[in-house]
């Protein structure tokens, strides 16, 4: 099966190499070279081109997958994408694009005779060895032509459609609001525990924690990762957001639900770019989680 990519950052360059493996063939798109170059290594065919790569399309659907950052989908594919696809065509957005956007999309879309489904993709760094948990919006009758993809990409079962176009941004927009809350409960809790008068050491505490506890759970894997291999003191605690767990309160507030957890944990991230609590270890904690399973950045004292 043919299926194009566009966007070689951390989710799109494991996820052109995961269905290059699986004997996809694969054609990826980049802006800069650096990626573009990564990710050949592998056996994938790269384009600096647009067009180039559209032209080399021959498949029936043509299939495009998007793996953008939210602030430039919209007017990559209006503006590059759109003017070259054809009634039949399959647009993937497999972004953290807002949910309310991949429904216009999937209308803007629909009357040029191009089918749209919004993919919200889960997995970070440890996606392409593992499997990224794939929640997927678009029409039913059609599925079947693309699940074959998103059952590649999983790690077997934890991929599905979870309704109409917007769907599948909608569930994932939430499963990071949740992660918002979860990774700040569990920095807090870190944080009464470090100031406790017990002097305790918080990687062998972690490792009670991750077998037959209530909390168990991959965060608190990754936690263990933090104290046993990172610079939490060296760390400064600045925490980054991509939006969706703001996105998140706000549906809240529409839908008349109490996401008060949500909205703590949301204003938490925005407080963390103050210097006066960059010193804050359930901060520092946050920060190093993103990085453990997202491979985000952080920022050094």
């Amino acid at each position: 099966m043919q299926i194009a990519i566009f966007g070689l950052g951390k989710m799109g360059s494991q996820i052109a190499r995961r269905l290059h493996k699986n004997n996809f063939e694969v054609l990826a798109w980049n802006r800069s070279p650096e990626p573009r170059e990564e990710v050949a290594k592998a056996g994938v065919k790269t384009y600096g081109e647009v067009e180039k790569l559209v032209s080399d399309m021959k498949e029936s659907p043509r299939v495009f997958w998007l793996m953008l950052f939210d602030k430039i989908t919209g007017e990559f594919l209006e503006q590059q994408l759109l003017p070259q696809l054809r009634p039949g065509d399959v647009v993937i957005d497999g972004g953290n694009s807002f949910y309310k956007e991949s429904m216009k999309r999937s209308e803007m879309l629909k009357a040029k005779g191009v089918e749209f489904f919004d993919c919200g993709t889960s997995g970070g760094v440890w996606g392409e060895k593992n499997g990224f948990a794939l929640m997927v919006g678009g029409p039913k009758e059609l599925w079947p032509k693309v699940e074959p993809i998103f059952k590649t990409l999983s790690a077997g079962q934890n991929y599905g459609l979870m309704g109409k176009a917007g769907a599948g941004h909608f569930v994932k927009m939430v499963h990071n609001g949740i992660e918002y809350g979860m990774m700040e409960a569990i920095a807090e809790g870190y944080g009464v525990l470090k100031a406790s008068e017990f002097d305790l050491d918080l990687a062998e505490v972690t490792k009670i924690y991750q077998e037959g506890s209530v909390i168990r759970s991959w965060l608190i894997d990754l936690t263990r990762n933090i104290f046993e291999h990172e610079d939490v003191a060296g760390t400064s605690g600045v925490i980054g957001m991509m939006g969706e767990g703001e996105w998140t309160v706000q549906a809240g507030r529409e839908l008349g639900v109490d996401v008060r957890v949500l909205e703590d944990a949301v204003n938490v991230r925005k407080e963390s770019q103050d210097p006066k609590n960059q010193e804050k270890f359930s901060n520092k904690i946050v920060a190093l989680m993103r990085k453990q399973f997202g491979g985000h950045g952080i920022q050094k004292k």
